[in-house]
């Protein structure tokens, strides 16, 4: 009876530079449509998620 090896791996989630990407291109979308007030609060609200994204995924895999 041959056994049967099951390699369970995580899913990857998206690449830094595609992180980047996204980060980027929400600020320009903030910076054009949004005011002063918009943009600062926005600003804030996408740095602190894009921050407790990576250091939970950073923390699992190296």
């Amino acid at each position: 009876m041959a056994d049967d090896v099951h390699v369970h791996s995580k899913p990857e989630g998206a690449s830094l530079g595609a992180s980047i990407v996204i980060f980027l291109l929400l600020v320009i979308i903030l910076a054009v449509f949004g005011d002063l007030f918009t943009f600062i609060f926005g600003l804030i609200g996408l740095v602190v998620t894009f921050a407790a994204f990576y250091t939970d995924h950073s923390a699992d895999g190296h």
